[in-house]
């Protein structure tokens, strides 16, 4: 019985140990780790960046060629 209580105390201090690691990585990944929240707040002001430079492209090539058209031939 004694060796049996001498086993499961060692187990359980390696345990304690393990623990501890993994408290320690996930308060690490925790810092670091975005949330959907941020996730979409990025992602949509992406979209808007990306949509004024089309539209600011398409503008300019269509002034482009009017330009074009009205002063040659």
């Amino acid at each position: 019985m004694e060796a049996r209580v001498s086993k499961l105390e060692a187990i359980a201090e390696a345990t304690r140990d393990r623990l501890t690691g993994v408290e320690t990585r996930l308060s690490i990944i925790e810092r670091t780790m975005a949330t959907k929240e941020d996730l979409h707040k990025e992602i949509n002001a992406q979209t808007w960046k990306l949509v004024t430079f089309v539209c600011g492209f398409g503008s300019a090539l269509v002034a482009a060629v009017y330009f074009i058209a009205k002063h040659t031939g």
